[in-house]
C-alpha cells in the first residue's frame, strides 16, 4: 500500500506567492486579470493591498514623518504588518533589491516610551510575535531589518520606506 504524505499541500495562492517572489516582483504585470491593474503605477499588488516601496521607485529617503507624510498624500500609511505572510512579502522585496534597506514601518511608541504601536493604533504583537530591537529613550520609530527584524531609530533618520493602501 503506497504511503500517503499527511501534511497537507498550501493552498494554490501561497504557491502562487512563493513562486512570485522567487521572481522579480516589481517587474509591471502584464496579464490582462483586473487585480493587476488595481494599484496605481509604481505600486505592487498582493492580497486585496498596494504596496509603495520608496527607494525601488524614488532614489531618496525621508524621515519617518516625511515617509508617514508621502504615504497620507498618496491615500495610504507607512505598513502595519497584519500577519507573518506579509513579514514575508516584505522580506522577499528586501532580499531582490539591495538598496532597499531598514524601511521604515508604520510603528512608534512616541506616546509612550517602550509601548510600541501601530499607526492604525493596535498593540505591536497583535497578530504576531514581534519585538522591537534596541529600544532606547530617542529611538522611537521603527524600521524592518533583515531575518523579521524590528529595530528601533530615531524618528529623524533618514531611510526608505513602505506605503500600504487597502483596496
Amino acid at each position: 500500500m503506497p504511503s500517503v504524505d499527511p501534511t497537507p499541500e498550501p493552498p494554490r495562492w501561497q504557491r502562487c506567492e512563493k513562486l512570485l517572489c522567487e521572481l522579480d516582483p516589481m517587474l509591471p504585470m502584464t496579464s490582462q486579470d483586473p487585480r493587476c491593474s488595481r494599484c496605481p503605477a509604481g505600486w505592487l499588488w498582493r492580497k486585496e493591498r498596494c504596496y509603495f516601496f520608496s527607494s525601488v521607485r524614488l532614489w531618496e529617503n525621508l524621515n519617518w514623518n516625511e515617509s508617514a507624510e508621502f504615504c497620507w498624500r498618496h491615500n495610504s500609511s507607512l505598513v502595519v504588518l497584519e500577519d507573518p505572510a506579509e513579514m514575508d512579502f516584505l522580506q522577499c522585496v528586501m532580499k531582490k533589491y539591495p538598496n532597499f534597506t531598514f524601511p521604515w514601518v508604520g510603528l512608534t511608541d512616541t506616546q509612550q516610551e517602550g509601548h510600541w504601536v501601530w499607526m492604525d493604533g493596535s498593540d505591536l504583537q497583535r497578530n504576531m510575535p514581534l519585538m522591537v530591537e534596541w529600544d532606547s529613550n530617542d529611538a522611537d520609530c521603527a524600521d524592518l531589518r533583515g531575518e523579521k527584524s524590528l529595530f528601533a531609530v530615531s524618528c529623524d533618520s533618514y531611510g526608505p520606506w513602505v506605503c500600504k493602501k487597502k483596496l
